[in-house]
């Protein structure tokens, strides 16, 4: 029970580090990887890397039924970037997670490497986002239309109330600890890419997708 509640802890402690951080390439699995993808700044003597707090573990970014249904009926296909992974019909993403590929930067936020495509296989477009960063104000990510790059971006937002009292989850069938309930939101700008692209009724605010991740101590 003592280590339990360490690790809850610490993993509340590593969140009011991420909280505290300013605002401010994979290579492909399923899509080619992108060329002239600006790489992410590496951290600072002042801004160094502190690892996960687990080695292993997993996270389900999982699409709300809305848009779900809206992807299906364009016909807009997600396809993953390694070593993020597309679910099957477009249900979501899968993440690895673990210190052996993400990190922790002050400065930068919680690091994702890898992420997905937004394929509409009618029109052509291509929507990659990839290089993740969590921050207290939402998911920032590198963006590119159609190959072409569109610097960093607020891809999705969420609500510090909704996720703060969940962080902390004690998760003893997985061996690890993390939230099961983190709702995302779609940001303006991916509402108004979207809409551009592919003509979806896609707002801002609309809800986006739950993430459950678990950090894993016990394999």
């Amino acid at each position: 029970m003592r280590a339990l509640v360490r690790i809850a802890q610490t993993f509340v402690i590593g969140a009011a580090v991420f909280a505290a951080a300013p605002i401010s390439a994979a290579q492909a699995g399923p899509f080619p990887s992108i060329p002239g993808a600006p790489s992410v700044r590496p951290p600072s003597a002042s801004c160094f890397e502190f690892p996960y707090f687990g080695p292993n573990g997993h996270a389900d970014f999982d699409f709300g039924p809305d848009i779900v249904r809206l992807l299906d009926e364009r016909g807009v296909r997600v396809e993953g970037i390694a070593p993020i992974e597309a679910k099957p019909a477009n249900k979501g993403i899968y993440m690895p997670i673990g210190w052996q590929q993400d990190h922790i930067d002050p400065c930068n936020g919680v690091y994702y490497p890898g992420g997905f495509v937004l394929n509409d296989v009618r029109s052509g477009h291509t929507a990659a986002i990839h290089d993740i960063h969590l921050r207290p104000d939402g998911a920032h990510a590198l963006v590119e239309i159609d190959g072409q790059p569109q610097g960093e971006q607020l891809v999705a937002t969420y609500k510090l109330h909704e996720f703060v009292p969940n962080v902390a989850t004690p998760r003893p069938l997985e061996g690890g600890v993390g939230p099961r309930y983190w709702p995302f939101y779609t940001s303006a700008y991916l509402s108004r890419t979207v809409r551009e692209l592919t003509g979806l009724p896609l707002s801002e605010g609309d809800y986006l997708a739950n993430l459950d991740a678990v950090v894993q101590y016990v394999p």
